[in-house]
């Protein structure tokens, strides 16, 4: 992958307008000075004509005819003129001026361009007169002349040049300059990030803890991308803590499983024993193995709960009955509240969340298990489910021995499961509920818990209604999977 640099493209985009900037300045001088150059050109060139004109003198004949005298011409050597009267008799011109020629209707004061001997000449028209004997009786004669004067302007478009090649220069100069000072201002202004590079390249597992310049804490642009860094480090060592407890804590379980089943087999092949001793053993075995493999099951579906990338979450068709799935779940576990002498009460309306129906039907059973398991002998539990707005509620209340301030904090912790005495009677391994939140958070919901000793257990719970239908029929009968 090409490596893209902020700071030249930056810098290249800087340049990149100052040389616009440049052409268009340049330009701009160019037009300008042109101008300039010309009419002041062009000033000098009417005097010189004027000169040319006052050269005009009377011939003293008798026809009464002008002359051009030469001795009063000055013009420098490489201008041209041309001098005819009104009837285009030719009083005076330079070697090249044969080849000036202008239009008998062009103006006095008419310029233009001309090539002479391969040089660019600018051309004046000027049309003059001149009084012979204006002592006479009548005033005199008039006689008129046309001055056709012609200098070259090679000089005048060097100077143009030269002004126009000091404006490139400089802007030249200007940008060499500029990107100077853009390098030497963006390694400056970058260090603090480079700052915070570092600072976070020494984050790893063991040392968390993210070290900030104070210069890069103070800058205005980098405070976000401060505080972002650090909430997302706190987050991940959180999940990572977390789940370095889990896996300790499922070793540990697995280990304990393991070695309760080893212990069953042991005490089996110590000796010899009889069939129905050897069967009797077997079924220990046996039912110790099915607890391993309720344990492992628990730990895969908070594994899949807790998964950001699971097929339920791509599909947009992962879409329950709430309503549904918690009647399929009372009624599974119905014989298991007749036993313990608990009755279920269901009560609300059809609600479709964007939950998975496997996992929306594990989080239900959590729930009622749980109650079930701590509700005291004629007790209910209730549950309701409400829709209103954009959200669904839901309650899970029974009215059991309770929990205790200090149990209360941990009971969506993994493998928590607070009283020991409590832990043998119900069997469970402390993820019933750490599988609940994790589906309910999943979901984008809440799940809060009130609870008094000897008074019962309230959990509340806030989901978001499902935004699309699902494309499969939920009406179906659902399939609920084995524990």
């Amino acid at each position: 992958m090409k490596m893209r640099s902020i700071q030249r493209r930056l810098i290249g985009a800087v340049l990149l307008i100052e040389f616009l900037s440049a052409l268009v300045l340049t330009g701009v001088v160019f037009l300008h000075e042109r101008e300039t150059v010309f009419h002041a050109f062009d000033i000098m060139l009417r005097g010189r004509t004027d000169s040319i004109l006052g050269a005009v003198q009377d011939a003293e004949d008798a026809g009464d005819n002008v002359i051009l005298d030469l001795a009063d011409v000055h013009s420098p050597r490489m201008d041209q003129y041309r001098v005819q009267d009104s009837s285009g008799r030719l009083l005076g011109s330079t070697p090249l001026a044969d080849q000036l020629s202008a239009p008998a209707s062009a103006p006095s004061g008419t310029i233009f361009m001309t090539r002479l001997h391969h040089r660019l000449y600018r051309v004046l028209v000027l049309d003059g007169s001149r009084k012979i004997d204006a002592d006479e009786p009548g005033g005199g004669v008039t006689r008129y002349v046309r001055i056709l004067y012609a200098a070259p302007v090679r000089r005048v478009w060097h100077l143009i040049l030269h002004t126009v090649l000091f404006y490139a220069f400089s802007s030249l100069l200007v940008m060499a300059a500029t990107a100077l000072g853009l390098l030497w201002t963006l390694r400056r202004a970058l260090q603090p990030l480079d700052g915070l590079a570092l600072g976070a390249a020494n984050v790893s597992a063991g040392a968390w803890a993210l070290v900030v310049p104070e210069q890069a804490r103070q800058t205005t642009e980098l405070q976000p991308l401060v505080a972002a860094i650090e909430r997302s480090l706190a987050g991940i060592e959180s999940a990572f803590r977390k789940q370095q407890q889990f896996v300790g804590d499922a070793a540990h379980e697995l280990k304990t499983a393991v070695a309760v089943v080893k212990s069953s087999l042991q005490l089996v092949t110590l000796r010899t024993r009889t069939p129905a001793e050897y069967k009797s053993g077997l079924e220990r075995c046996q039912e110790d193995i099915q607890r391993l493999e309720e344990l492992v099951r628990q730990m895969l579906t908070l594994a899949h709960a807790e998964s950001q990338n699971s097929p339920a979450d791509s599909s947009e068709d992962s879409v329950t009955d709430l309503m549904q799935a918690a009647q399929a779940v009372v009624a599974r576990l119905t014989p298991m509240a007749t036993l313990r002498q608990v009755s279920l009460v269901l009560a609300g309306d059809e609600a479709r969340i964007p939950v998975d129906t496997a996992q929306a039907i594990t989080m239900m059973e959590n729930l009622l298990c749980n109650a079930i398991q701590y509700s005291r002998p004629d007790g209910k539990v209730y549950v309701a489910i409400h829709p209103r707005d954009e959200h669904v509620y839901v309650t899970v209340r029974d009215d059991g021995q309770g929990i205790s301030p200090e149990d209360r904090e941990h009971i969506f912790d993994r493998f928590w499961r607070g009283d020991p005495s409590r832990s043998r009677l119900t069997g469970g391994y402390g993820l019933g509920l750490a599988i609940v939140k994790a589906i309910v958070e999943k979901a984008h919901g809440e799940i809060t818990v009130h609870s008094q000793l000897n008074l019962g257990t309230t959990v509340e719970m806030r989901l978001p209604l499902a935004t699309k239908s699902a494309s499969r029929d939920h009406a179906e009968t659902l399939n609920i999977p084995s524990s």
